[in-house]
């Protein structure tokens, strides 16, 4: 028997699941907070210009959560007749602040420190602020940024993802904790034997001071912001590599206890050929190294010495997308860094982007295009539960700024800016952006203002539809007429377009029509789609063809998603992204089909007199070959959820037992009952099942019509017990071998409290579940297209 634990804290769930990603612990959080606006903490850089801190650490009872600190902070004013600084520090202990070695006099909330500069200074002034403290660093509220101690761990991570703002270097210095101000670092440290200090840059020195007392000191020329900064303390074993880069030879530091070296570089074996690759896109690797130290928790991108967790360290590939990540931070985050937090998908949706762009360098290109869309279908399906609703990617909310929406669909709208523009045009482009304002900031309008500009391609459409509103285009073919009597072969096309919760049409789309030949060839055709239709001649097409679709090749990600099997190999095609699932009997006949799924309502007319109340959340397209040879042996399954997290909500609001799944063979043509369908159902949810299916669009719809409509009880494939419940329920599937499910849920108020999806291994399977604690006399779980109300008691 499998078990899970829902854990009674979401962040516990989190750590249970071993996720890793900093917008995993994000997207926990953010179910149980309230949207607020980020301090915008970039004001007082408008005034003073921090040059370079340079801090000492006595860190030798670190291990006792207590560190001594003095931090010198040079600085020039901006403006005349500065006579104060607020510098940010979160709860430590200041024991004298000088200038030039004049004690001054100061005030502290614990949070920030005004000291007064006991004299005036106007720009082209330098001066040298002493600060010494000491005490316990702090973490933040998430249990994720700020200082750590475990496991012989002693570390920073510096975003406090339940801090505002999130910038976290406060956590162990006086500072400016902003994104914008950006400085150079001297840090020395003393340790105990055999704990080692590792800190952002190169090392200049380690060397014993006496006993078992350990001095070293590091050096980081290139500005970075304070929560870039990085301390990593532990009795780490160093692997040193080198790489050749573009500008010359780079070293590469990682470090991990001894008996984790060998795992940490199988672990990393692709870490040189990631490298390169994002060299290649972007251009050259500007950073003093290239380092990574293995943590507790993380990952973390801390300039040139990557903060990362140590149970991705386990000998295999699974986590090497989260290193490249990070490694990708050193262009988009680092190098180029987001103005405000409203502006994070600049360094985490490049980044995010950009560790699924290394795949097609280090493997090939169908390896990315695999990626990229999955990561399309789970933008669609899971972002606006995560993020609660549909969002832009810019101008977030505080609690959203690591949310969903800035990572994965923030990659997939970076991939689609590659689309719009052309790899001879984005590529480039993005290298002169990076070079032009290396060491940095951008906001998303600046950022847009000057990739335009270099590269003379219009993007206000791309960036007011993507980027800037919510929501997902989607397009289908609605006509496609191919005259036979043609020399050549000429395809007369019309593509219609719709949204998924945007507000409008987009405009000037790019959009790739994918032609199929009887001989199973394909080749692909762009077209501008503008508006509800658009049209397109294609000539000289390379055979006649029989079908064809849009947004298949991958090259454009829209809300169109889709599986495609060989029928008649198994008996079960559990669907992945096309929203279908196919029973076949396995013989010696085979069919090729393609499942799209559209999540937009369909264009067209339902046939005259009839009552179909068509949805208005998604439709089908069904393509393929050799369907007809299956007959009788294949059914294909359409889900419907009318839930509250579901997609079929408008039509299970009028009726579930009215549910049934409409058909027509070409675009053009009128909906009609598809005559061969088994509805079975389960209150708002279920199933229908459509036998022999054939070639064309099929959609949800309701209706009062029973012809050729059986109607069948649902079989109880999903048990859910005991109701009541004491706090824990059992979970029983039957015959679901192979399959993956999602289970939520909800609390009274129909607030999702959890969410999470598992993979069955067995025909007959039972999950215990420890329900999360709370006050309601019900929560509702949903399992699939189960959905039950559980009495608590």
């Amino acid at each position: 028997m499998k078990k899970l634990v829902f854990a009674l804290l979401l962040f516990f769930t989190y750590q249970l699941n071993a996720q890793f990603r900093c917008q995993d612990i994000k997207q926990e959080l953010q179910q149980s907070s309230v949207n607020t606006l980020s301090i915008n903490n970039n004001a007082k850089s408008d005034t003073i210009d921090i040059l370079h801190y340079n801090i000492e650490l006595d860190l030798y009872s670190i291990a006792s959560q207590q560190l001594k600190g003095s931090c010198t902070i040079v600085f020039t004013p901006k403006l005349n007749n500065i006579s104060q600084i607020n510098l940010d520090l979160l709860e430590l202990n200041i024991d004298s602040i000088l200038l030039n070695g004049t004690t001054l006099g100061y005030s502290y909330n614990d949070t920030i420190i005004h000291v007064n500069l006991a004299g005036s200074y106007k720009p082209g002034d330098t001066l040298s602020l002493e600060v010494n403290y000491h005490g316990q660093p702090q973490g933040d509220a998430s249990g994720w940024g700020g200082f750590h101690f475990q496991s012989g761990y002693y570390y920073n991570l510096g975003v406090g993802f339940a801090a505002n703002p999130h910038t976290y270097g406060r956590a162990w210095f006086p500072c400016f904790d902003n994104f914008v101000e950006k400085s150079t670092y001297h840090f020395t440290a003393t340790t105990q034997f055999p704990n080692k200090a590792y800190f952002n840059g190169t090392r200049l020195l380690q060397t014993s001071v006496g006993g078992d007392t350990l001095l070293t000191e590091w050096d980081m020329t290139d500005p970075i912001p304070t929560y870039l900064t990085s301390v990593a303390v532990s009795n780490y074993e160093e692997v040193h590599q080198t790489v050749n880069g573009m500008d010359g030879v780079k070293p590469i530091m990682l470090m991990a206890k001894a008996s984790d070296t060998t795992t940490l570089k199988n672990s990393f074996q692709n870490l040189i050929p990631a490298f390169h690759a994002l060299e290649h896109y972007f251009g050259p690797y500007v950073w003093q190294k290239i380092g990574y130290a293995v943590t507790t928790k993380g990952a973390m991108e801390h300039a040139t010495s990557i903060h990362y967790p140590i149970s991705l360290v386990n000998g295999n590939l699974g986590g090497e997308d989260i290193m490249a990540h990070e490694l990708a931070h050193h262009w988009w985050g680092n190098l180029l860094t987001c103005k405000t937090a409203e502006d994070m998908w600049i360094n985490e949706g490049m980044a995010e982007f950009s560790s699924h762009l290394y795949l097609e360098q280090v493997y090939d290109r169908a390896r990315y295009l695999d990626e990229v869309m999955k990561n399309a279908y789970n933008v669609l399906k899971s972002a606006h539960t995560q993020d609660d609703g549909y969002k832009a990617i810019s101008g977030l909310g505080h609690n959203y700024v690591y949310g969903y929406h800035v990572y994965q669909k923030g990659a997939m709208v970076a991939h689609n800016l590659r689309a719009y523009m052309g790899d001879s045009a984005f590529f480039p482009g993005l290298q002169t952006l990076l070079n032009n304002n290396a060491f940095g900031n951008l906001n998303t309008l600046e950022f847009r203002d000057q990739l335009q500009q270099i590269s003379g391609i219009g993007l206000q459409d791309f960036f007011d539809d993507w980027v800037l509103k919510p929501g997902f285009p989607s397009f289908a073919i609605d006509s496609i007429y191919v005259p036979s009597f043609s020399q050549t072969t000429t395809a007369y096309v019309r593509v219609a377009q719709n949204t998924h919760h945007a507000p409008g049409l987009f405009s000037q789309v790019p959009v790739d029509i994918t032609f199929f030949s009887a001989n199973r060839d394909t080749v692909s055709r762009h077209m501008i789609v503008n508006g509800s239709t658009s049209t397109a001649t294609f000539n000289n097409l390379p055979f006649q063809p029989v079908f064809a679709l849009c947004s298949y090749n991958g090259r454009l990600l829209t809300a169109d998603t889709y599986d495609q099997w060989t029928l008649g190999q198994r008996n079960i095609y559990i669907p992945e992204k096309g929203g279908i699932r196919f029973n076949s009997d396995p013989g010696d006949s085979t069919a090729e089909v393609i499942c799209m799924q559209h999540w937009a309502a369909p264009k067209g007319k339902v046939s005259a007199g009839k009552d179909y109340r068509v949805s208005q959340s998604r439709f089908w397209t069904l393509q393929g070959y050799d369907l007809d040879t299956l007959e009788n042996n294949t059914e294909a399954i359409f889900y419907y959820d009318g839930s509250s997290s579901g997609y079929d909500q408008d039509l299970a609001g009028v009726s579930g037992d009215s549910i049934v799944i409409l058909y027509r063979a070409k675009p053009w043509e009128p909906w009609t009952l598809w005559q061969n369908q088994v509805r079975k159902t389960n209150n708002i949810s279920g199933v229908i099942e459509v036998l022999d299916p054939k070639p064309g669009d099929y959609v949800l719809a309701n209706t009062a019509e029973k012809i050729g409509l059986k109607n069948e009880p649902a079989k109880q494939e999903i048990d859910i017990y005991p109701n009541p419940s004491h706090g824990t329920l059992n979970i029983k599937f039957n015959e679901h071998a192979g399959e993956e499910y999602t289970i939520s849920i909800n609390d009274a108020g129909g607030k999702l409290i959890y969410q999470d999806t598992v993979q069955l291994s067995q025909n007959t399977e039972v999950l215990e579940v420890r329900l999360p604690k709370t006050k309601a006399q019900f929560v509702t779980v949903t399992v699939g297209s189960i959905t039950q109300k559980i009495l608590l008691k």
